[in-house]
């Protein structure tokens, strides 16, 4: 995968690789000591609410490491 810049990624939608629509990418989480991306921050759609659990923020939080792809859409593996 390309590098891209974070600040582009913001109010991006997000969507499982299997098409469904999760919400729109508000932040990405960062671990300061070690530099390691944590989670994809997402205001959620109701199908990100029966998947995922949403959390005191309202958002719902999607490991990085489960980022597939960044075109049109932030594309996550479910």
């Amino acid at each position: 995968m390309s590098k891209v810049l974070g600040m582009n990624l913001t109010d991006m939608e997000v969507m499982g690789d299997d098409g469904t629509e999760l919400g729109e990418l508000r932040n990405i989480t960062c671990d300061l000591e070690t530099g390691n991306l944590g989670d994809l921050v997402v205001e959620p759609t109701e199908k990100a609410r029966e998947r995922y659990e949403v959390r005191e923020d309202g958002h719902v939080h999607i490991p990085t490491r489960r980022l597939s792809a960044v075109k049109d859409y932030v594309v996550v593996k479910k």
